[in-house]
């Protein structure tokens, strides 16, 4: 995986591994035959993100943006990396190819493998057409 990003200000402390960014934004490469690889690259961006990276933990909050380069976009007020998991208990919004889905949290592996939207589901998704 290749990650690059940029803020408008940043306070790294190499020693113990903190980071305190904001107005943030990443891109992010998945590697090939991954969860995360049928997504295409993912940009994200949000005001406000702090978080250990030996740790591998953190928070972004402020307005959360998601995109991908598959052509899906998610919006949430705040989000938590713990591990290998993505959580939100906040209202959660997200569109792309043959969905529109809304929910009031999400749990998601960080890996691709799973996006649980929680606490109410509302969308719609298109199938395709059998020929």
């Amino acid at each position: 995986m290749v990650a690059r990003g940029t803020a408008e200000h940043l306070d790294y402390r190499r020693a113990g591994g903190r980071l305190v960014a904001f107005a943030s934004a990443a891109s992010i490469e998945p590697q090939g035959g991954t969860g995360l690889a049928s997504f295409g690259t993912l940009y994200f961006a949000a005001p406000h993100v702090d978080g250990e990276i030996a740790n591998r933990h953190g928070n972004a909050w402020g307005g959360v943006n998601l995109d991908t380069g598959r052509g899906d976009r998610a919006f949430t007020e705040a989000v938590e990396y713990d591990g290998a998991v993505l959580r939100s208990d906040k209202k959660v919004t997200a569109h792309g190819p043959g969905y529109r889905v809304q929910g009031n949290g999400l749990v998601a592996q960080a890996d691709g493998s799973s996006v649980r939207l929680t606490q109410g589901v509302v969308g719609q998704m298109r199938m395709e057409a059998r020929r």
